[in-house]
């Protein structure tokens, strides 16, 4: 991700100004938002026109206007980042749509390799266009609401709906090329267990005897389909077992069987410490992984 630091990126999802914030903070420099260009060019999206005044409150000036008498001149985004839930997918999936038909990224170009039967996926994303990146790839999650609400997911899933509508998706042998990150993909799983081999090396640098190895780490989530599939499959390099503990406050309700299955169902968080660390027989310090 280093090599896009200094490029036009843009950032999708929630509250949008909030997602510009967390990706300058992550170092890119140059943040662009689905808002922006609402806002410097209305027609983009005419459907969303009532909402011009709330996104003026917080959307910038393009950092590059977009010139499609002069593409070499215009706005080029260099790569797509959903970080979270979009709250107007309408929008969102009309520009991301724009930008992977575009030409090398280019705001307002539609690539001539588009449908291309000679070309590797036809054509599509075969031009220069930014990668996609989704940083979640849950369907459903928990709210206040009784029923679970689509996430994430949902949204990916309506987009590429749209992608599939538009290029012919599988029946033309067309993919959407993405990368899908979050649970419950491993590479999650691994920076997690990084962070906690690093942070049980911490707590336990100043005692003098051998540190040894991290023997278990409790998976705990309320989402069979990520949270418990991530805990069930991933294989640790260190040979950690990762125990999955479902909770009954979430996505999962109690009386339903959960596909995949974790390893002990609890009600809640609380249990669920309660059960790890009885499994644990933590009656005294030297008892601990």
């Amino acid at each position: 991700m280093d090599d896009l630091k200094d490029k036009t990126v843009m950032v999708v999802g929630g509250v949008e100004d909030n997602c510009r914030k967390v990706a300058e903070a992550y170092g890119f420099k140059n943040v662009v938002i689905p808002g922006d260009i609402m806002v410097a060019h209305p027609d983009v999206w005419p459907f969303s026109q009532q909402l011009l005044s709330y996104y003026k409150t917080f959307t910038r000036p393009l950092p590059v206007p977009i010139d499609v008498d002069s593409p070499s001149r215009s706005l080029r985004i260099d790569a797509v980042f959903v970080y979270n839930d979009p709250r107007d997918w309408g929008l969102d999936a009309q520009i991301i749509k724009d930008v992977l038909l575009s030409e090398h990224g280019i705001v307002g170009t539609l690539s001539q390799k588009n449908g291309n039967p000679a070309l590797e996926n036809r054509g599509y994303q075969q031009d220069g266009q930014p990668p996609l990146y989704f940083s979640n790839p849950d369907l459903l999650w928990a709210a206040k609401y009784h029923l679970p609400r689509l996430g994430q997911g949902g949204f990916r899933e309506a987009f590429e709906g749209i992608w599939a509508a538009i290029t012919g998706g599988q029946t033309q042998g067309v993919k959407l090329q993405k990368v899908v990150m979050g649970k419950p993909h491993r590479p999650t799983y691994e920076f997690a267990e990084k962070r906690l081999i690093a942070h049980r090396h911490h707590l336990m640098q100043n005692y003098g005897s051998p540190l040894g190895h991290l023997k278990r780490v409790y998976m705990v989530g309320d989402n069979p389909a990520s949270d418990i599939a991530g805990g069930n499959n991933y294989q640790s390099p260190h040979g950690t077992d990762w125990a999955s503990v479902l909770v009954e406050t979430g996505v999962y309700k109690k009386g339903t069987t959960p596909s995949p299955e974790p390893r002990k169902v609890v009600s809640d968080v609380w249990d669920a410490v309660a059960w790890a660390v009885a499994q644990e027989k933590w009656a005294s310090s030297a008892d601990a992984p």
